[in-house]
């Protein structure tokens, strides 16, 4: 069986984005790419403008129908579980809450099963609760001990959107640099749109990873 890598943030972090995006790299080197979108509480991944993206790269999309809750997380689908047997590479998007971490708790044994995971916490400085790092660590805390799994990284994602210039880029990744160290953990990779990328890979070198944006924010 494939790896696992899992993306969890908060709202507004751009996990979403980010895993779409790692889905649509794997699937160029990789046969059965699995995107599981198990953000039950705002799922991105069932729009129409979405589908169409993953069809076309041969990625299958895993996604609970309608809205669940948190009482909901027993229900998941025995589809996912089943995928999680099998030989796939696997994509979760997962939010970084105590639905988000039940659900990975619900699902860990099978995860732990495989050949190996990474665990991402996605942050954007912008944000709230990924301002300060008590928050942060109260976070990874609460998401590690509820999913019976450890993060191996961090991904920077600093952005306002449209709003966003080199310089917000820069200090926000400094801050998310600085968060990291206090947590002990390593920045896997700092995700910039293709206006930023030549700017940051010269400064941040390797870990700087471009990415396209085609997911809507709910927060704009």
């Amino acid at each position: 069986m494939g790896k696992v890598v899992i993306f969890a943030g908060g709202f507004g972090s751009g996990k979403s984005e980010i895993a779409l995006n790692q889905a649509l790299l794997l699937a160029r080197d990789f046969e059965d790419v699995i995107l599981a979108d198990l953000d039950l509480v705002n799922p991105y991944f069932a729009s129409r403008d979405v589908r169409p993206i993953l069809e076309d790269a041969g990625i299958r999309l895993v996604a609970p129908s309608g809205e669940l809750s948190f009482g909901d997380v027993p229900s998941i689908p025995g589809e996912i579980i089943g995928l999680l047997r099998q030989e796939n590479i696997m994509v979760i998007d997962v939010a970084g809450d105590e639905v988000g971490s039940a659900v990975l708790g619900y699902l860990s044994k099978y995860i732990l099963a495989r050949q190996g995971y990474e665990f991402f916490l996605v942050l954007n400085p912008y944000r709230p609760f990924a301002q300060e790092v008590q928050s942060v660590r109260d976070l990874r805390m609460q998401l590690e001990k509820a999913a019976n799994l450890e993060f191996t990284g961090i991904v920077s994602n600093p952005n306002l959107l449209g709003e966003t210039t080199a310089d917000i880029v820069r200090r926000g990744h400094q801050q998310v640099a600085d968060m990291a160290m206090s947590l002990s953990l390593p920045v896997a990779n700092l995700t910039v749109t293709k206006e930023f990328y030549p700017e940051m890979a010269a400064k941040f070198g390797g870990q700087v990873r471009e990415i396209n944006l085609y997911l809507k924010p709910q927060w704009l």
